[in-house]
């Protein structure tokens, strides 16, 4: 079977389902990366979708995206002020955020008109993605399989 890419199972998760782009980019990662995230990880991340929940605040896709970095680059024992290579990741996609729309709110981005995609949501998830997937790649042997579609 052809591995996924990350963008793929966000999209699998995120278009045509009732999940959130923070539910579908949780989703995605914890699944491409093997991350194996506890259902009380999942439920720490379920409510920054649609900007966390009020549609003014940060993009629920961004904010997951900057936590997964930070779960993969931080080094046990160490304190926030010593992740310079999460902090450098963070910035790279915060700067590709606002060049791609000029935007990290919600309601900004949720009012842009991108061709081809019925929602401008899906475009920016799977930009996300693909962003991320070049941010920090796939390290390890086994590639993600197809997945099983759970909606909750």
């Amino acid at each position: 079977m052809a591995t996924m890419k990350l963008y793929e199972l966000v999209n699998f998760y995120h278009i045509d389902t009732d999940l959130t782009c923070a539910e579908a980019m949780f989703r995605a990662c914890n699944e491409y990366y093997g991350l194996h995230l506890s259902e009380e990880t999942r439920k720490m991340f379920s409510v920054m979708g649609i900007g966390m929940q009020t549609e003014v605040s940060c993009c629920g896709a961004f904010t997951v995206a900057v936590g997964i970095i930070g779960l993969m680059t931080a080094k046990e024992g160490h304190t926030d002020v010593d992740n310079m290579e999460g902090y450098q990741l963070i910035s790279e996609l915060t700067l590709f955020m606002l060049n791609q729309y000029e935007t990290l709110q919600c309601a900004g981005l949720q009012r842009l008109e991108i061709p081809g995609y019925k929602r401008p949501c899906h475009a920016i998830v799977e930009a996300l993605a693909k962003k991320l997937e070049e941010l920090l790649p796939l390290k390890k042997d086994t590639p993600p399989s197809r997945p099983k579609r759970m909606c909750s």
